[in-house]
Formats: structure tokens, C-alpha cells, sequence
């Protein structure tokens, strides 16, 4: 096993520059997840650390060996796709050993490896089958044991979930999470679904318009959040955003006339700047209370025991959403109060950036 170390990766498109000096790096073992909305850079970015990219500028490498030039066969890498990418014609047994005979490893270093990845994937019955005869995640399970067989010093893995119906990906996330914890593999995983890099990830990389947001493990990500994009990529149903201004008593003004304590910052902001007030779902409290506001219910979504709740404020203004325990009591066009509790406000200066609040004792 081995760390990745990727330092100002630029890559362009003829005119179009998709990465923009991005740097990262992996520790030894470590489970990264990249994720960010399509067209950001994250598969471009993966396929440079694999070496199917050339970079406009910039190094990788992995362990203590620069690989920016070196072929993909020469870095240590093993890569899994989207489409899974395996040979048709070819038998289970005989796609994860494809990597091993071109390799000239010898019959039996051929049939250990294999006999022992279908054994940690639970697929040593389908070796003789094809993948025509395998399912969505059958097909999957095979392209990883492939990548294992190899023995890489770094798992690359590049949507991997994407084509499987959703009851699947739930399950294959539990299969990658123990994979990991068994094998301990260094890997570099990319996803646009922010459920994905939650529940898998050591660290998760925002990444934006071929730039990095943010940095982090995912529960800094989901509380302390850099900036408007990461608060409301991170979490479903995203955080609500409102724009309002600080007013003279160093509350805030929402648009739609109501007033929210803000919690304690690290500096005071001047009455009359311009503030954007997150709060996430479900942290609203419904039910009176002091400093509630008035709201009516738009529309409730039932999830079976959770329900969303749209609010719509008394006075117009940007509606929120708020998640709690479906009890079946709340109906569309109810009047309720809702508190937006100040210790759980996120609070984003003009450009979006978070305002830091003051450091708890």
C-alpha cells in the first residue's frame, strides 16, 4: 500500500481548463471520496491518477515515486469503472485473472489471487459463468475482484454505483465500506452522490468547477461547512438558505420581516450587512415557542416514519423545508410556528463564505 500525493493538477480541453491547480493528498490506507456535481473534473482528475489522462501540468505521485509520466501498468493502480468494463467473452474466473496472465504471473499465483478475491467478494459460484449471466451487481463485484487480484498499492474506483437501481447501491455500499476495513487498500473514490461519499468516505474532497471547496471528514464537512456549495451539496434535504441582514440589536432581518437570534460569532457584524442565515431541516422546530415565526404548511412530503415539511413564511419570503418523525398530524394548509433554533444557524457573508461563529468552550 502506498499514499497519493497529487500536487497543482492542470488539465485542459483545448480552450476549456476542467482542473484548475488542484492539489490533494491521500494517506496510506485512507478511504477519500471526491465528489461534486457532473462536469466538475472528478472523473478527469481519477483517470490522470490512473494515467489514461496526460496532465496539462503538475505531479502524482504515489507512495515515494513520481508516476506523472509512468504508464497505468507501471503505477500501482487498480481501476474499476462505471461500466464495469469486463470482456464478454470471457468466463468470471477468466476477466480477474486477465490482469495476472498479461503480467506473466505464473498458474497457481493466478489461481491463489483469484480463489481468494471471489472468496472475499462471495462469488466463487459464478466463476464459470459470463457476465451476460450475472447481474447489475454480480458484474460488479466481479470488476473489483479483478481490481484485487492485482494487488495494487491504490483502488480507483470512478462512479462505481451509478448503474445500479437504488435498493442495490445501498447494499454495495456495505460491501465497499467491509471491503475496505478488510483489505485497508488505499483508495481514491468518485461520485456525484453526496450519500455515497458520507457514508464511505475518511475524508471527503468537494470539488467545484474543477476547484477544491473543501476538505475534511465528513461530519466537519456537514457541520462546519466552507461556503453556501458545500452546505447544500452535503445533506438531503439540502440547508435552507435565507437571505437577510443584520439588524441594529445584531439579530437578523429576514426579507420577509421576521427577526432569528444568531448564535455567537467570532466578531460582530456591522447593522446593515448582508448575510445569508443556513439552517438544516432537521434542526426546525416545530410548535410554539419563544422566537417561533408564523409559517404555512405548502406541502408534506411522507417518507413513511420521516416526513418533509415545506413552510412557506406569513409575510412571503423564501420557503424552507423542515424533517421530523411523520406523526401523521401536520396537514398542507396548516398554520404553524417554527423555531429556528440560533445554536443551529449557519451564517454566509455576501460571496457565500461561511462568517465564523465563536469557538465553543
Amino acid at each position: 500500500m502506498a499514499g497519493l500525493s497529487i500536487r497543482d493538477a492542470r488539465k485542459n480541453f483545448g480552450e476549456t481548463e476542467v482542473l484548475k491547480g488542484v492539489s490533494i493528498d491521500v494517506a496510506d490506507g485512507e478511504f477519500t471520496v471526491i465528489v461534486g456535481p457532473s462536469g466538475c473534473g472528478k472523473s478527469t482528475l481519477l483517470r490522470a491518477v490512473a494515467g489514461l489522462e496526460e496532465l496539462t501540468s503538475g505531479r502524482i505521485s504515489i507512495g515515494d515515486r513520481d508516476v506523472t509520466d509512468l504508464p497505468p501498468s507501471e503505477r500501482g493502480i487498480a481501476m474499476v469503472f462505471q461500466s464495469y468494463a469486463l470482456y464478454p467473452h470471457l468466463t468470471v474466473r477468466e476477466n480477474m485473472a486477465f490482469g495476472l496472465k498479461i503480467a506473466k504471473a505464473s498458474k497457481t499465483e493466478i489461481d491463489d489471487a483469484v480463489r481468494r478475491a471471489a472468496a472475499i467478494l462471495h462469488i466463487e459460484p459464478l466463476l464459470d459463468r459470463k457476465p451476460a449471466a450475472l447481474s447489475g451487481g454480480q458484474r460488479q463485484r466481479v470488476a473489483i475482484g479483478r481490481a484485487i487480484v492485482r494487488q495494487p498499492q491504490i483502488f480507483l474506483f470512478d462512479e462505481p454505483l451509478s448503474n445500479l437501481d437504488a435498493d442495490l447501491r445501498v447494499r454495495m455500499r456495505y460491501e465497499f465500506a467491509s471491503l475496505h476495513r478488510q483489505l485497508g487498500t488505499t483508495t481514491l473514490y468518485v461520485t456525484h452522490d453526496q450519500v455515497e461519499a458520507m457514508t464511505l468516505a475518511d475524508r471527503i474532497i468537494v470539488l467545484r468547477d474543477g476547484i477544491i471547496e473543501q476538505v475534511g471528514s465528513p461530519r466537519a464537512l456537514y457541520e462546519s461547512p466552507a461556503n453556501i456549495f458545500v452546505a447544500q451539496f452535503l445533506g438531503t434535504p439540502r440547508m435552507n438558505i435565507l437571505a437577510a441582514v443584520v439588524a441594529d440589536d445584531g439579530s437578523a432581518q429576514l426579507i420577509d420581516g421576521g427577526c432569528v437570534a444568531l448564535p455567537p460569532l467570532a466578531a460582530p457584524l456591522a447593522p446593515g450587512t448582508p448575510v445569508s442565515v443556513g439552517i438544516r431541516p432537521e434542526d426546525i422546530e416545530i410548535g410554539a415557542a419563544a422566537g417561533a415565526l408564523p409559517f404555512t404548511i405548502t406541502f408534506v412530503e411522507r417518507l413513511g416514519g420521516l416526513a418533509t415539511v415545506h413552510l412557506q413564511a406569513a409575510d412571503g419570503g423564501d420557503p424552507i423545508a423542515c424533517q421530523r418523525r411523520d406523526d401523521g398530524s401536520l396537514r398542507e394548509g396548516e398554520k404553524v410556528v417554527a423555531l429556528l433554533p440560533p445554536d443551529q444557524l449557519h451564517l454566509f457573508d455576501a460571496i457565500g463564505r461561511a462568517i465564523p461563529r465563536e469557538a465553543r468552550k
